[in-house]
């Protein structure tokens, strides 16, 4: 078997390689002094082309799914802890607190009822 193979591979190696069909030694050298002589912001601009970018329409889809969950879940979870505090700051009623004629506090914050618990 290794035989079969041996002949097989010195066969193979003795076939002409096949012609070149990309760009010469000298058009890749040419791209990339060009590059190199290229300003900053034509770099920029050709890296946030959208179609160099994102050429798949799935891939497109997916991420704008992406962005959309990831944006949304927080915005409904922010609004909802804002919802609860409002309903929290309601809830307390600091109105126990105000000095008023009929409140609690100000039978205990009056004059009267300071001489009256010193007098005792």
């Amino acid at each position: 078997m290794s035989s079969d193979l041996n002949s097989l591979l010195s066969e193979y190696s003795r076939q002409p390689l096949p012609p070149v069909t990309g760009p010469s030694t000298a058009e890749i050298w040419r791209a990339i002094e060009h590059r190199r002589t290229e300003s900053l912001g034509s770099r920029l601009s050709d890296f946030f082309d959208l179609t160099n970018l994102l050429p798949d329409r799935r891939l497109v889809i997916a991420a704008l799914t992406f962005a959309a969950v990831v944006g949304v879940i927080p915005a409904a979870l922010i609004g909802r802890a804002e919802n609860e505090r409002r309903l929290a700051r309601q809830s307390i009623h600091l109105e126990v607190f105000a000095l008023n004629t009929n409140s609690f506090g100000a039978k205990l914050n009056s004059p009267k009822a300071t001489e009256e618990s010193r007098s005792r």
